[in-house]
């Protein structure tokens, strides 16, 4: 019993050191674990109608009926969810909240956690940005980026990590997932702040950042995370322009606990953060001074604007809250522009903090009452490697919206033309500036002093309209030129690239598709006839020469673009295409056409029209020519007395330039015992049709002459003289017809044989 004691005692002293190894009650054992309706416990499961969406009518999901939502309102309940089964993002519950005064009660000497980390003059932690593409994106009730406030998460796991956290919502964000994590040495956002998220029941997920609290293990652990999470949330509520005002008591305001989204909203049962507060003697009130205090310092640096000291006499302060100290600006600091970082409001006054550089560290020259400067907002806007051309007006600067002690050029008449390849552009009072090398220097050039020239990639094939348009080597100076005359005139040309300049569309014009190889020049838009150049695909096919138009080195050739003027001799030869282009609405195919590579347009051809059939059919004469494949230049052999004086079974036909052609076979086969491609006026032929297979009994009248097929020829011939079988009986297993004509099948004295019906009784 002694020992037991001793054991219990310890336990106790371990555990008041220790807060976050201690249970409320037996639930809390069960924290994270799936949870279902009760109804669906209670009952066996039964099918239910679905709404339009694929929602069972009756599904609740925390107290509301999923499948009465719109379309809009589904998207912020979590795919996971949508089946009734709800995945706890949370092991906090409300037991845990009930019974936090009992419970952390114990914790209340700790000292203030604010005061701490003024004392500490603690710095917050640099975001990380490492957002998950595999999250859904969707806006929240206003659109994209409309904020309405932010929630207070804290993750109720004592023995997780940040990057476990984000490892584990990573795994499973059909279920929740929230835009960030903080604890007391990282602030990690996995999830851009203007689309929503799923952290808080659909409610709030339409309208709110949610941001998670990753429980430490020790005060000053706590303290550093506290700093990095209010400053974190206070960043945003900046960047939202959104201000900082508790939801706590009415359910109306900015910042929200997860408690009071339960409370005032609902669609979740969540209490946190605020038993974990109460460990470390915190509160709600406590972290929304906190955010505030953060929000306040953070406005004051949200400033970004240029300036202009208006006069020699302004005063430059070091500190807005002490004037009595002050330089003035005289002629070092005048006639040249400030970036304006940050502001501070001193006895009812704005102060600017000017700089000679566009960080808040570097190049800091002092405070300057707003009254005293002229500025401007000042934007930098997105942009992409671009070109301009100098029209040879005005100055450029080393700074957008420079003064005389900022001039780089101040006469740009000598560059005009030149181009100014921009890096970047700001936006000073709406005015557009833009940054970049000209003449080898680095300069700002106001928009009005530049025009823009508009390079673009295309694919088009063109021809040139006459023999007076001009050819330029470059769109900025129109004044070199040469003319195309005869020279470039009746040719088709690439097309990859085009440039608008001064308002005017230019094409630059290739002998190879190419923006760089073959290259003539730029020609105006509307000296060219154009249409748009597509590849459809590289498929191979087949196709036989019409004999009409012409073939072409080009797809859309000119005269001078011609391989054959004159189709008429190649007409039926057959063209292996290998690669299919669209001009316009126009197909051109690219093959081998008599040993060259050439493009014919799609109405030049004509494609093999193929059928099933089933015929029989004798050979005319000798000389009949059989093909080994379709085409006026196909191989050929006659027909002969190889191949006369039989009968060959058709089961394939093909029709090219209204030319019929039969397949021959010696089996009753398209693939089998093929003999050739024979033209159907070279066969004499009748339908060939089974009639059945049932046994006959006829008797042989002793006249004609039986086959090895059925309307065979002499060389078809089994029995040349019936006369000696007269009176037998024919046994018959096949009967078919031949054009109007009956023929029976069977064996006739052991040998297998076709009689003609005539023959028969």
């Amino acid at each position: 019993m002694r020992r037991l004691v001793i054991l219990v005692v310890a336990l106790m002293v371990f555990s008041s050191f220790n807060p976050f190894y201690t249970y409320a009650d037996d639930s809390q054992k069960e924290e994270g674990k799936k949870t279902t309706n009760k109804a669906e416990v209670d009952s066996e499961p039964v099918e239910k109608e679905v709404n339009e969406f694929g929602i069972k009518k009756g599904t609740i999901v925390n107290g509301v009926d999923i499948s009465k939502l719109s379309e809009k309102e589904l998207q912020y309940v979590p795919i996971g969810s949508r089946d009734g089964v709800v995945e706890d993002s949370h092991g906090e519950d409300k037991v845990e909240q009930r019974q936090s005064t009992r419970r952390y009660s114990i914790f209340s000497s700790y000292p203030n956690v604010n005061k701490r980390i003024d004392s500490l003059e603690l710095s917050p932690v640099s975001t990380e940005y490492n957002h998950n593409s595999d999250f859904p994106k969707f806006g929240y009730r206003d659109g994209v980026g409309q904020v309405e406030g932010v929630v207070a998460h804290e993750t109720a796991n004592n023995f997780s990590t940040i990057t476990q956290e984000i490892a584990y919502m990573s795994r499973n964000y059909n279920n929740a997932f929230v835009h960030a994590f903080v604890d007391d040495d990282r602030v990690i956002e996995i999830h851009p702040t203007e689309y929503a998220a799923w952290g808080a029941g659909p409610y709030a997920n339409q309208r709110f950042i949610h941001v998670e609290l990753v429980r430490v293990h020790s005060y000053d652990e706590f303290v550093k995370s506290i700093n990095n999470y209010s400053n974190y949330i206070a960043s945003l509520l900046v960047k939202h322009n959104l201000g900082v005002s508790s939801a706590e008591n009415n359910g109306k305001g900015i910042l929200w606990s997860h408690d009071a989204v339960s409370k005032y909203l609902g669609g979740t049962n969540h209490v946190d953060p605020h038993g974990y507060f109460a460990r470390w003697g915190y509160d709600w009130n406590n972290f929304v001074e906190l955010v505030t205090e953060k929000y306040d310092k953070l406005i004051e640096l949200q400033s970004s604007k240029l300036g202009h000291i208006n006069s020699r006499s302004v005063h430059i302060y070091q500190d807005p809250q002490n004037t009595s100290q002050y330089s003035k600006a005289g002629e070092t600091y005048t006639n040249q522009v400030y970036y304006i970082k940050k502001q501070a409001k001193s006895n009812g006054e704005t102060y600017y903090f000017i700089s000679t550089e566009p960080t808040l560290n570097g190049g800091g020259i002092g405070w300057v009452n707003a009254n005293d400067l002229s500025t401007h907002d000042h934007i930098e806007l997105n942009s992409h490697a671009t070109s301009f051309v100098i029209k040879g007006t005005g100055t450029a600067y080393n700074k957008p919206w420079g003064g005389s002690k900022n001039i780089v050029y101040s006469d740009l008449s000598s560059l005009k033309g030149s181009i100014l390849t921009v890096n970047n552009a700001d936006s000073v009072g709406g005015n557009a500036w833009y940054n970049g090398t000209l003449n080898g220097k680095t300069a700002w050039l106001h928009s009005s002093y530049v025009t823009k020239l508009e390079k673009s990639n295309i694919s088009r094939l063109g021809h040139i309209r006459s023999n007076d348009v001009k050819i330029y080597q470059t769109v900025t100076n129109i004044s070199k030129y040469a003319k195309a005359g005869e020279k470039y005139t009746n040719a088709v040309y690439y097309i990859k690239q085009q440039a608008k300049f001064d308002g005017q569309l230019y094409y630059l014009i290739s002998k190879e598709p190419s923006r760089v190889n073959g290259v003539v020049g730029w020609v105006k838009a509307e000296d060219m006839s154009t249409h748009t150049h597509v590849g459809v695909d590289s498929n191979q096919k087949i196709f036989y020469v019409k004999g009409t138009g012409g073939a072409f080195s080009k797809a859309w050739g000119g005269s001078k673009d011609l391989v054959y003027d004159d189709m008429s001799e190649l007409k039926g030869m057959r063209f292996v295409v290998n690669l299919t282009e669209k001009i316009g609405s126009n197909i051109w195919y690219r093959g081998m056409l008599n040993g060259k590579q050439v493009w014919l347009h799609n109405s030049y051809v004509t494609d093999i029209e193929k059928s099933n059939t089933s015929k029989l059919g004798h050979i005319r004469s000798a000389d009949v020519r059989i093909y080994d494949t379709l085409g006026s230049k196909a191989k050929y052999e006659e027909a002969g007395e190889q191949y006369t004086n039989v009968v060959y079974y058709i089961k394939h036909q093909a029709t090219i330039n209204d030319q019929l052609y039969y397949l021959i076979s010696i089996e009753p086969s398209s693939t089998r015992g093929v003999v050739g491609w024979i033209r159907a006026n070279d066969l004499s032929t009748h339908e060939h049709v089974g009639l059945d297979s049932k046994t006959k009994y006829l008797t042989v009248k002793g006249t004609g002459t039986a086959y090895n097929k059925a309307w065979g020829g002499f060389k078809n011939v089994v029995y040349g003289d019936l006369s000696s079988y007269k009176g037998a009986t024919f046994k018959v297993d096949l009967t078919e017809t031949v054009g109007s004509n009956v023929w029976y099948r069977g064996f006739l004295d052991g040998k297998l044989a076709w009689i003609h019906e005539a023959y028969l009784n």
